[in-house]
């Protein structure tokens, strides 16, 4: 009998099927990659031309709300709308105005500022009379 060929059965690659693997590697493989990255950045596109449209829109109205708003704090305006509305308001005498001064402290009127540093003072009085009671 002749004796069977037991040679080691390994698998050896081939010239096609290296080239085909090659082929994958270095051209199908990039193509894909770009082809995702083109996808996503046309994703990111679009909502970037979303948030811009939406961000024109909302300086629009803040543009037409601040033209309204300067329309009515207008003093003839306001005193208008007051009127439509049947409101009868008056400006306030000079003792009962108070002004901010540039640094932030505010100067009241002679007449008022004696009223309330007198009823500060009374206050005062008041709370140690308070206080000296609740020690006894």
């Amino acid at each position: 009998m002749a004796k069977r060929n037991r040679r080691c059965k390994t698998f050896r690659m081939k010239a096609a099927t290296l080239g085909l693997a090659t082929l994958i590697a270095f051209i199908v493989a990039p193509w894909i990659v770009y082809s995702l990255l083109l996808m996503h950045t046309d994703q990111v596109g679009s909502q970037i031309r979303l948030l811009e449209r939406e961000k024109r829109a909302l300086n629009e109205t803040r543009r037409r709300q601040e033209a309204e708003w300067n329309q009515l704090a207008e003093p003839r305006r306001l005193d208008e709308a007051m009127a439509s509305r049947g409101l009868r308001l008056a400006y306030a005498p000079p003792e009962r105005t108070a002004t901010v001064l540039p640094n932030g402290q505010m100067r009241l009127a002679r007449p008022v500022y004696r009223a309330l540093e007198l009823a500060k003072q009374e206050r005062q009085q008041s709370g140690d009379r308070a206080q000296a009671r609740n020690r006894r």
